[in-house]
């Protein structure tokens, strides 16, 4: 009873009912009910949600670092192509990136030797696709490098030796 004549008098005097501020009753009554709705909340769903904010935020940085990385990687590989080049004359195997269908590109390795050309990767993005070709040659030719650095020197030699015949018979009128 004490409860409802303060909330009369309150509203006699101010011509509205109590404020949540002032209404201790209210205010309990409220705290009671968020405590039943935070209790009633799905936690796996809230759980779910997180692990997906967390992961797609995660895989987005990922991409960045990996776009930097990426960058850094091919700034390195120039100014170690440009100190020390990797050059292998006559090679036998070089990469092409080609149109596959209406949406598509598609890299193919294109063998020098007269054998056909083979599909290695298939990509919606020309870019994706030319950066596929780049890494598969300074793949190859690192690998090359590493493996035999004799061979790269006597196929420079053989590919510098056919250069010189071939100009000497143009120049000795053979060739025309």
């Amino acid at each position: 009873m004490k409860y409802r004549q303060w909330k009369k008098n309150y509203k006699k005097l101010h011509g509205v009912n109590p404020p949540l501020e002032l209404d201790k009753r209210k205010q309990r009554r409220l705290a009671k009910k968020a405590v039943k709705t935070i209790s009633y909340m799905d936690f796996a769903a809230v759980a779910t949600r997180a692990a997906e904010a967390l992961t797609n935020g995660l895989a987005s940085f990922m991409r960045g670092l990996g776009g930097a990385f990426d960058t850094a990687g091919t700034v390195c590989r120039n100014v170690a192509d440009n100190v020390q080049p990797i050059e292998i004359k006559g090679r036998v195997f070089s990469w092409q990136v080609r149109e596959y269908g209406s949406s598509h590109y598609a890299v193919y390795e294109i063998n020098a030797l007269g054998g056909a050309d083979e599909l290695r990767a298939i990509t919606y993005s020309q870019k994706a696709a030319e950066k596929i070709a780049e890494i598969l040659e300074s793949d190859h030719l690192e690998h090359i490098r590493q493996t035999s650095p004799d061979r790269i020197q006597r196929r420079n030699d053989a590919a510098d030796s056919l250069r010189a015949a071939v100009i000497t018979a143009y120049e000795s009128g053979v060739l025309k």
